[in-house]
């Protein structure tokens, strides 16, 4: 049994596709974060270090084992069909296991030769697995994206997530430690997995069951611009991680991660945003209307928008947002690194758009060159900042690494839309974002005042700065959501030759 095609138009789809994708990833990341925050306060910054980064090892097994796979497999199911799902499922499934199981072993190895205690080795063991089981469902995942059918990605993917902390919740509660955590993300893993491929069975195809192992190197070779790039981001993502733990002390990261996980948190704004415009980028000509230009302008000023007050209020209210997720004095070191990161947010989303474009508009190699260049620079600076600043500096090298992306991919862009107008795109959440924190200075500690108040002001000062130019705005959002009949175009992003 196959699901109809849907027949809405496509603005209507991209609209609704990107509504469940934000859905999933809002209940993950506050379901992840609430699973973090009761962590800190059971078993404190040194046990949430080892578990942070537990984690960053398995994120990295994940990415170097999925090789930008499932992004093929969108790309190649989007075109074909079920004759795609029939060539490559089994095949890249058989893959990632192998791959991931390889890793992980690799990875347990490397921190027991490296002298990390027998509990990092086993959270290492035990969620590089979950990761592995992760990955594997995200194929049928991808199936569901492909078909443009993002309810069924919805109903595979939250389970996951809120299993998972319910199961670590409810394991330190009955006086589990983190290993008991570790266990319950896996199971949790698995059963998203059992769900996935049910649906998968029920609603789409059933893959022929072909594995052909002679036909993964040219697989992973066609993989490999997506690859590439996925492995470097998440080097650039959790490589601080990795160093700072071998540099300094559980409690350290452990700090350093409780912040970080609340800047993550945000990040699916921009991921939304992202998916939205993708199409545009994507067909967009000289002559269409809106023109690309406008319609990347538009769309970098509305991810500035919307990350820059986010990033206000970590600034201002970090002390207090510390103080209610994990609890202070204990937490105290994760203070000062929320205040470095926050403006990384608004880095990261201006990058993640220019970047989105890049992709799609120009050769892969171009994308994979510029991030290899950024994750070099990444390592050094967090190097060269570890030793005399400890966290701090980590999360300073953080945020000058999102800055030095976001610069570099839009440099890039620049041969497809020239340079977007500075002041158009961030004037007025400038002002409106240094008039928010103002007000909320002197209430930084009462979140129930800062936050409705710093709000109040946000949009007060948009609404004033924005009055001559919201009908234009207006304009090209109508023609920002108009789209193109059929299905929406999934880009063929390059190949390293290209």
């Amino acid at each position: 049994m196959h699901p109809p095609e849907d027949s809405r138009p496509a603005a209507s789809r991209v609209a609704r596709n990107t509504a469940l994708r934000a859905a999933a990833e809002i209940v993950g990341k506050l379901a992840s974060l609430l699973l973090f925050a009761y962590i800190a306060r059971e078993l404190g910054e040194g046990t949430l270090g080892d578990f942070v980064f537990a984690l960053a090892l398995a994120q990295i097994i994940w990415a170097v084992a999925g090789f930008g796979l499932d992004r093929m497999l969108l790309r190649d199911v989007a075109r074909e069909r079920e004759p795609a799902i029939d060539r490559l499922f089994w095949n890249m499934v058989a893959f990632k296991l192998s791959a991931g199981v390889a890793g992980v072993g690799l990875a347990v190895l490397a921190v027991w030769l490296l002298g990390y205690s027998a509990t990092v080795q086993q959270l290492v063991a035990i969620l590089g697995l979950s990761f592995i089981v992760v990955l594997i469902s995200s194929s049928p995942q991808t199936v569901f994206q492909a078909y443009e059918r993002m309810e069924y990605y919805f109903y595979a993917a939250v389970p996951n997530k809120i299993l998972a902390a319910v199961f670590g919740i409810g394991a330190l509660a009955l006086g589990g430690g983190i290993v008991a955590v570790a266990v319950g993300n896996l199971a949790a893993a698995l059963l998203a997995l059992v769900l996935a491929m049910l649906i998968l069975g029920w609603r789409f195809a059933r893959p022929s069951p072909s594995v052909r192992p002679r036909e993964w190197p040219q697989m992973a070779r066609d993989s490999a611009p997506f690859g590439l790039q996925e492995v470097l981001g998440q080097i650039i993502f959790r490589m601080d991680i990795v160093l700072l733990s071998l540099f300094t002390t559980s409690a350290v990261v452990g700090s350093y991660g409780a912040a970080y996980r609340v800047l993550e948190a945000t990040l699916f704004l921009a991921w939304s945003v992202g998916t939205s415009v993708l199409p545009m980028y994507s067909y967009l000509e000289p002559g269409d209307e809106p023109p690309l230009e406008r319609v990347f302008e538009a769309s970098l000023k509305f991810v500035t928008v919307i990350m820059l007050p986010v990033a206000v209020v970590m600034l201002v209210c970090a002390e207090g947002i510390v103080d209610l997720l994990y609890g202070l004095p204990e937490f105290d070191g994760a203070v000062p690194v929320m205040r470095w990161l926050a403006f990384a947010i608004v880095a990261y989303g201006i990058g993640h758009l220019a970047g989105v474009l890049v992709l799609v508009r120009r050769p892969g190699r171009v994308t994979v060159k510029a991030m290899a260049a950024v994750a070099a620079f990444n390592i050094a600076i967090t190097l060269a900042l570890i030793g005399p600043f400890d966290a701090v500096g980590v999360a300073a090298a953080s945020l000058a690494t999102e800055v030095v992306l976001a610069a570099t991919v839009l440099v890039l862009a620049r041969p497809v839309t020239g340079a977007p107008s500075a002041w158009w795109v961030g004037g007025s959440a400038l002002i409106g974002g240094v008039a928010m924190a103002a007000v909320m200075l002197p209430v930084r500690h009462e979140l129930l005042i800062a936050l409705p108040l710093g709000a109040v002001v946000y949009l007060g000062i948009l609404a004033l700065t924005e009055a001559r130019r919201i009908g234009g705005d207006l304009a090209t959002v109508r023609g920002m959501i108009r789209s193109r009949p059929g299905p929406s175009p999934v880009p063929e992003t390059g190949r390293l030759e290209d």
